[in-house]
């Protein structure tokens, strides 16, 4: 789509007065992770607080990369968001909420992309985790599940580099972001790289397409692309829907999360023991972004543009690999209308957590660079010297980078004293963090999510700001309690709520004698339940959280006998059959398959769902949260 002379002019007046305000009010932010089960009930009770809660945006995540949206159909059908999983998919009512948001004083954003939405398993595994010898920091994911990197196949979802194997994900989890070659948009974006580009020459790859097979040039090895190629079949430009949805949702701005170290890697340019560049990966990410930007000032001007960004990314120094390290430097350097629309509108945030101290991998920046807030201001200081406006960002919890499990003791959480030295040189800039409800994990001393954001908005807006002494509301009723020792605290839910009926233990775990969990069984703070096994503890109101996979669950150890456990199936897959080879189904048939709800696109027989792109991936039964990596 053109914009005309005079478009182009209006465009550029409201963008200097949004620039204007952006700049001058700073914003407190925090990603929401969403899935069907109580994801619907946790922006519900934000909404309805929203006057009062310690932020003043909200990062709703995440759509996938390849998402189809047409204007005026209101329904999430083909986003991804695993926001609702029929009728309209939880179109009305994430739009009601985003409207109760904007009331109470809250920008609501909409992020594409994440972790698994930018992580192809097979490139990640073969030419980053494995692309540079065993000795970098997560070969032993390698080891541990395939032996070798000859190994890794689907089958062992290519040792798990994406993800771990106690996630159990499959091929659809994950997704790449698209090259809609069939754009007229995309086209005037790659126009306009080729155009600037001052680095390699730019080339782009139209033949990776999501849902189709793959052929490796560099080893002949074919493999599904991850991800959903609908957007190709009904030749939409996903980047321009995500504009589209963004208006007909009322949303102040779309964010753009963009972790592609796969492409970085696979495509590097240089000598064979390097340095090499990762232009290739500019260029994309910055054809994504123009793309996104043409399509807001064609279609709605006054939206706001936001991104990811990695610690790394504002360096300009050789680059080694493995990360996304210098992309918005360059993207800056060749591109600095389009840098400066991003960072001056929405913001460029940021991602400086999931750090580590290991200097055997060399992850400091240099040896007297190895604490997490000597590291923080290091990245951040790094933007600034290279003139890229940008905000800070914090994690909730147990870091998900090194491995808790692995390597804990390089992990780098967010306590009390790292916060306050990271709040006394990047506090008054405002900041995001990952996530609103996301507990203080596996190390005590972290410091949970109310205090953290009170921290950052009394920093950012003034410690009389009304708004900085609230706390994040949980689903059904009560908060995230702020305390002194920096420890989450929940508030009993309303009458009607279900309850363990009985919460005896025995200390190290000992005897199962507590109830084993049920994911249709809503909990307090507190509540013991047994899961496999193995004793936990709620840190505060949850419902449909597997006990396993983390916070808001606290394991005790494992249990010595006992009831044993079961697992009540979650709601959301009552009523639908498990996916039989035998069966044939047709457009629009839902079956479960692997503990999600799949929808076949098309006829289909014998087509395994999770690694056949006629399935289209929907909820988790349990709603369990994938973490998200970086």
């Amino acid at each position: 789509m053109r914009l005309s002379t005079a478009l182009i002019s209006v465009a550029s007046a409201i963008v200097f007065a949004v620039t204007s305000e952006a700049v001058n009010n700073p914003v407190v932010a925090g990603y929401l992770l969403l899935n069907p089960t109580n994801g619907p009930a946790k922006l519900k009770a934000l909404a309805d607080n929203a006057a009062n809660i310690p932020i003043n945006r909200i990062f709703l995540s995440f759509a996938r990369p390849g998402m189809v949206y047409v204007p005026g159909s209101n329904t999430l059908e083909h986003v991804g968001l695993a926001y609702g999983t029929s009728g309209d998919y939880g179109f009305a009512d994430l739009k009601a909420q985003v409207a109760k948001l904007k009331a109470g004083g809250v920008e609501t954003f909409l992020s594409m992309g994440g972790w698994n939405y930018g992580c192809f398993p097979y490139v990640y595994t073969y030419y980053s985790v494995g692309g540079y010898g065993t000795s970098t920091p997560n070969y032993y994911k390698i080891q541990e599940n395939g032996g070798s990197l000859a190994g890794c196949t689907e089958a062992n979802m290519w040792c798990y580099t994406c993800e771990p194997k106690s996630e159990g994900t499959v091929l659809a989890d994950f997704d790449i972001f698209p090259e809609p070659s069939n754009s007229s948009v995309w086209q005037a974006a790659l126009t306009y790289i080729k155009t600037n580009a001052k680095g390699d020459a730019p080339v782009f790859h139209p033949e990776m397409v999501p849902g189709t097979q793959w052929k490796d040039p560099k080893n002949q090895m074919t493999n599904l692309v991850p991800g959903d190629g609908y957007y190709a079949k009904v030749n939409r430009d996903p980047y321009q829907d995500l504009v589209y949805l963004g208006k007909d949702l009322g949303l102040t701005g779309v964010d753009v999360d963009y972790e592609e170290m796969w492409h970085a890697d696979y495509y590097k340019n240089g000598p064979a023991a390097g340095p090499w560049t990762n232009h290739q990966t500019t260029y994309k990410y910055a054809a994504i972004m123009q793309d996104v930007r043409l399509s807001i000032q064609a279609i709605q001007p006054t939206m706001l543009l936001a991104t990811a960004a990695s610690a790394a990314g504002g360096l300009s120094t050789n680059w080694w690999g493995g990360n996304l390290k210098n992309i918005w430097f360059n993207m800056n350097k060749w591109f600095p209308d389009l840098y400066t629309f991003v960072a001056t509108t929405g913001g460029v945030n940021v991602m400086t957590y999931d750090l580590s101290n290991n200097q055997q991998y060399y992850e400091c920046p240099d040896a007297n660079t190895c604490s997490l807030s000597q590291q923080v201001n290091y990245y951040m200081k790094s933007y600034a010297d290279n003139n890229l406006l940008a905000h800070v960002g914090y994690e909730i919890g147990t870091p998900a980078y090194p491995d808790y499990n692995h390597d804990p003791t390089h992990q780098l959480p967010l306590i009390q004293s790292e916060l306050t030295a990271i709040l006394a040189v990047q506090g008054a800039k405002g900041g995001f963090f990952w996530e609103l409800y996301k507990g203080i994990g596996k190390q005590p001393d972290n410091v949970e999510v109310s205090s953290v954001a009170q921290q950052i908005c009394k920093a950012a807006l003034g410690a009389s700001t009304p708004r900085c002494a609230g706390s994040i509301p949980q689903p059904g009723g009560g908060t995230i309690t702020a305390t002194p020792t920096a420890t989450a605290t929940a508030t009993v839910p309303p009458t009607g709520t279900t309850v363990p009926a009985t919460t005896t233990t025995t200390s190290g775990g000992g005897q199962c004698t507590v109830p084993a969990w049920s994911a249709s069984t809503a909990y307090s703070g507190g509540a013991k339940v047994s899961y496999n096994g193995r004793q936990y503890t709620a840190q505060w109101w949850t419902q449909g959280n597997v006990p396993s996979s983390g916070s808001p669950w606290v394991d005790n150890g494992a249990c010595a006998g006992g009831p044993t456990p079961t697992v009540t199936p979650g709601g959301s897959c009552a009523g639908t059959a498990a996916w039989a080879a035998g069966t044939a189904y047709s457009t629009g048939a839902k079956v479960t398959s692997g503990g999600f709800i799949y929808t076949a696109q098309w006829w289909t027989q014998g087509d395994a769902p999770g690694s056949a792109s006629v399935w289209l991936k929907g909820s988790a039964c349990t709603g369990t949260l994938r973490r998200r990596l970086y």
